[in-house]
């Protein structure tokens, strides 16, 4: 029987990417959902920085 639950895929400290199991309906597991987990924010802190550079150079 094949799988259908996708693996997490979020990048870890290490530099792979999380092999866990994806929370059924969402797209990463418990540890890298939410905005909470430190991987959510972190991406988030680089979203506003690429803003901040982008608004600079107009």
């Amino acid at each position: 029987m094949a799988r259908t639950q996708s693996r997490c895929g979020a990048l870890t400290e290490k530099g792979t990417r999380c092999r866990r199991l994806a929370m059924v309906g969402a797209s990463r597991c418990n540890l890298h959902r939410g905005e909470w987990s430190s991987y959510t924010i972190e991406k988030r802190k680089e979203a506003e920085r690429k803003a901040k550079a982008r608004k600079r150079r107009k």
